[in-house]
């Protein structure tokens, strides 16, 4: 394994990204790369620009203009950051991707480090792609018998043939008010809580404008709460955090109400049942499996507490990790301080990279 000449693992994170979750992602990479143990890794910060450019960062803070750029070619076992004009930048011992959304988020980049065999924090392709498309997740977790909303799933073309007949459908079978949402954006982006047939059409045409998939869900009218899984790197069940409870002040938990301070309270422990609370921590742990993730992932309930109907909400393969974020918020109640859930990421990466190294991807001789 190359590691600095200190003996310290180069930890590339990669962060900002081409979404509309960048400045999200700038957040959350500049809060890891500051609670990164100094003592045993060397920060590698990767800027991704919205463009997509690789821009390799002289320190955590700075801006694009001020890095190398980079590229990362997909070659099993050299784990190279490359320069356009010849020459390495270094190698890299794990990545932590973390940026959110499309082209990060949603398997895009760890398809990229699964071909060049790199270790990397978070699920792999698959489960991301999965985990990130609304409809698809829905789909596997109804497979596996967990709990979900009703909803239904429209594309653009069944959208523009079928427009009055589509409203006539939400109307009737899932009734107002119901959420529009395209199906694979993070932090509430094109979203929309749709009151009446007349506001439908304008919100399903701007989450057209985020995605070639739509979701069309009940809203569902019960307590918002949310559980952090993070990964055992020996082995063992992964851990389920006490919930967190959300309570946005104005509205619904949109964009502003997740980004901006004074905009929405946080309580962890939630205030909830203990019968309740170990159905959820079941309930996320099932997702996580049914789901296929690996390293960590936060799952979204809504609570109906006087029916005691408990409903996932969608699963979050790479939460923010701001300082406002409830991630790692709710594996420090579990007794996990930040320096040391990235550690335990890190060792799952780790140990799942030599997992896979132990397979066969060709006919044996």
């Amino acid at each position: 394994m190359a590691t600095s000449q200190g003996g310290k693992l180069r930890v590339g994170v990669l962060f900002g990204g081409r979404s509309t979750e960048h400045e999200v992602s700038l957040a959350s990479g500049r809060a890891i790369m500051s609670n990164l143990d100094q003592n045993r890794y060397e920060v590698v910060p990767i800027l991704i620009t919205p463009a997509g450019g690789w821009r390799l960062l002289p320190e955590p803070e700075a801006e694009a203009e001020a890095g190398l750029e980079v590229f990362f070619p997909p070659v099993p076992g050299k784990n190279a950051l490359l320069f356009p004009e010849g020459g390495e930048a270094g190698a890299v011992d794990v990545f932590f991707p973390i940026i959110h959304g499309t082209f990060g988020e949603d398997g895009t980049l760890q398809g990229l480090l699964e071909l060049a065999s790199a270790a990397f924090v978070g699920p792999g392709c698959l489960s991301s792609a999965a985990s990130m498309d609304k409809t698809a997740a829905k789909a596997l977790l109804r497979a596996a018998g967990l709990p979900v909303l009703p909803s239904q799933n429209i594309t653009q073309s069944h959208w523009e043939a079928e427009r009055e007949g589509i409203i006539d459908d939400a109307s009737s079978d899932i009734g107002f008010p119901l959420f529009v949402k395209p199906a694979s954006t993070g932090s509430s982006v094109g979203i929309h809580r749709v009151e009446s047939a007349e506001d439908f059409a304008a919100a399903v045409d701007d989450a057209f404008s985020y995605d070639s998939k739509v979701l069309i869900e009940e809203e569902a009218k019960g307590r918002e709460l949310e559980c952090a899984i993070i990964e055992d790197p020996s082995g063992g069940p992964p851990l389920a955090s006490p919930l967190a409870e959300i309570f946005p002040l104005e509205g619904w938990y949109d964009y502003e109400a997740k980004y901006t301070p004074g905009k929405t309270e946080v309580t962890i422990p939630a205030n909830v049942s203990r019968g309740a609370s170990g159905k959820m921590q079941e309930i996320a742990r099932a997702a996580f499996g049914a789901l296929g993730c690996s390293g960590l992932a936060r799952v979204d309930f809504f609570f109906r507490e006087t029916r005691g109907e408990i409903y996932i909400n969608e699963l979050n393969t790479l939460p923010g990790f701001t300082e406002l974020s409830g991630y790692p918020k709710m594996i420090a109640e579990a007794g996990i301080n930040y320096p040391a859930m990235l550690d335990r990421l890190i060792d799952c990466a780790l140990a799942r990279q030599a997992r896979v190294a132990k397979r066969h991807f060709s006919r044996a001789n």
